[in-house]
């Protein structure tokens, strides 16, 4: 499969996943290494409510043989918005732990909105297509 139609079906799991949420969700792509540096396991995480605990919501099996810089381009695809930093690309993802998991993962949070609206990126956020 090329990496071409690995982003496509990524990026639509994800919007498809997200088109389901509140208005008031949010939403985290979640991604754990394997041996090297393509991606062993990628997951969605939402959380549904302010002061709720996130709950795992989808498996993204089309993150798994990627690169994290590949997930973020699956994003911009589908023109969803993530954290920018100007710091490199693991200033964007915050290492994360797993309860049932001893080894560390990634985490890049999504602006998701649950109601079919467009999603409208503020100045913390990465527009798709920048640079």
């Amino acid at each position: 499969m090329s990496t071409t139609t690995e982003l496509r079906e990524l990026g639509a799991q994800i919007s498809a996943a997200l088109t389901h949420l509140p208005s008031e969700a949010t939403a985290v792509v979640r991604v754990r290494h394997g041996t090297g540096p393509l991606l062993a396991a990628g997951e969605l995480w939402v959380t549904s409510a302010p002061g709720q605990a996130p709950t795992r919501s989808c498996e993204l099996l089309a993150a798994v043989g990627l690169r994290m810089n590949l997930v973020e381009r699956a994003l911009d695809q589908e023109g969803l918005s993530y954290p920018k930093a100007d710091l490199g690309l693991r200033a964007r993802w915050r290492r994360v732990m797993s309860s049932t998991d001893l080894m560390a993962g990634y985490e890049l949070a999504i602006q998701a909105t649950g109601d079919g609206a467009p999603v409208s990126p503020t100045s913390r956020h990465h527009e798709a297509n920048e640079t």
